[in-house]
């Protein structure tokens, strides 16, 4: 029968607590590392958004029913699907001259509802923040024109006009440096079990009465002796 070594858990934070400064370097590279990364190698990303409101005809002069508040609902959740359609995307790109295909395009826009509103937000991210809300106000400019087209009224209004973002939305830099100091000491610990397994030497008499079996009937202590005079 195979036999398993026990690890006794006070003995393996003892072992931890005496290496604490392995854990510290770590956490200290792991942190210098990711803030460099973070700060100098990847682009900070921009976030503009815009505000529509979708609602009844502009000519209209009856009153507002509960079926048209329905109507008006499902017109929300279509117009979220026309802006991205090729139709929209395709001419956006083509206006504003972006070098990109449209599944790249559409990979930085998401657009988003209000629960029970029919106010939609257009939000569009780039490195560039005064692309980004250039496009953005631009999706919103052909979502009216291609709703006008396409449903035959024009009940799609920009209520809010998307501005040039002043701070990234990504990365960020002080919750990468969290995450790889938290990383960095679980390395850490992480090489101090390891190099603790793969040592077989005898630190203490209780290694010897637990790995051979046999009592320990006396220990040399360990001195320092005087020199001698030359």
């Amino acid at each position: 029968m195979e036999e398993y070594e026990e690890i006794d858990i006070r003995e393996l934070v003892h072992i931890i607590l005496g290496k604490w400064w392995v854990i510290a370097l770590f956490t200290v590279i792991a942190m210098l590392v990711s803030g460099y990364v973070t700060s100098e190698m990847i682009d900070p990303v921009y976030e503009a958004k815009s505000t529509l409101f979708i609602g009844n005809e502009s000519d209209s002069i009856a009153g507002i029913s509960f079926s048209d508040l329905q109507v008006d609902d499902q017109l929300v959740v279509d117009y979220q699907e026309l802006i991205k359609t090729r139709l929209v995307t395709e001419t956006v790109i083509h206006d504003l001259n972006l070098p990109t295909t449209v599944d790249n395009f559409v990979e930085h826009l998401s657009v988003s509802g209000i629960k029970d509103s029919r106010f939609i937000h257009i939000v569009f991210q780039d490195t560039d923040p005064q692309l980004a809300a250039l496009v953005a106000n631009e999706l919103s400019d052909s979502l009216v024109a291609n709703a006008e087209r396409i449903v035959g009224v024009e009940n799609v209004v920009v209520v809010d006009s998307a501005v040039t973002p002043d701070h990234p939305v990504s990365p960020n830099l002080l919750m990468n440096v969290a995450i790889a100091a938290v990383l960095g000491a679980m390395l850490g610990m992480f090489l101090i079990m390891v190099l603790h397994m793969l040592d077989n030497t005898f630190k203490r008499e209780d290694d010897i009465e637990r790995q051979l079996g046999i009592s320990v009937l006396g220990i040399v202590p360990k001195f320092e002796g005087e020199r001698r005079a030359s």
